[in-house]
């Protein structure tokens, strides 16, 4: 379990009850999940349900991000395991964009998912309609893989989802030597 990592900016977190006005208005927002696994999520109801079983339950690879300054929840970066790798979901309130939160989160849990959870590869997805979650990938030493699949929104938008991948080799070749 996470217990907390501090950077520059950021406190990153397992999620609190306190968190859960702030994440219920992140998740109902279209606007914020337009591309995510949470655009299912539509009543109160059904964020409900998802905060308890599964941001408030899973301490090991869910995480809060919460402004040192502020200490006001701006987002979450969680991973999916699948095997040895990890993919990952990011997601930020719409006041917290363009401030690079999530490549400053993402220096710290790297780390975290390379050496605490095992992974030996981390992936993260993006809609070719938000390229600026590619430059973010980028900016986290994440390599592109190219289109992974295609897939159409309610309203008849086919998107394709690009995808991005970090070897746990590479980050390592990457890191500072920590020379004597």
């Amino acid at each position: 379990m996470l217990q907390l990592i501090k950077t520059d900016r950021l406190i990153i977190r397992p999620f609190q009850m306190t968190d859960h006005d702030a994440l219920q208005a992140m998740l109902l927002d279209p606007q914020v999940v337009a591309y995510l696994r949470y655009r299912a999520l539509k009543t109160p109801t059904e964020f409900d349900d998802s905060f308890k079983t599964h941001f408030l339950a899973d301490t090991t690879t869910t995480f809060a991000l919460e402004n040192r300054a502020t200490h006001a929840l701006v987002g979450f970066y969680e991973f999916h395991p699948e095997q040895t790798t990890g993919i990952l979901t990011y997601a930020l309130t719409p006041a917290a964009w363009g401030h690079g939160y999530i490549a400053e989160a993402g220096a710290a849990l790297m780390a975290y998912g390379f050496e605490t959870l095992g992974f030996e590869e981390i992936q993260a997805h993006y809609a070719d309609a938000n390229p600026n979650s590619g430059r973010v990938m980028a900016k986290m030493g994440m390599h592109d893989m190219g289109e992974l699949e295609t897939f159409t929104l309610d309203n008849g938008t086919t998107i394709r989802v690009m995808a991005y991948n970090l070897m746990k080799n590479d980050w390592q070749a990457a890191q500072p030597s920590q020379a004597m």
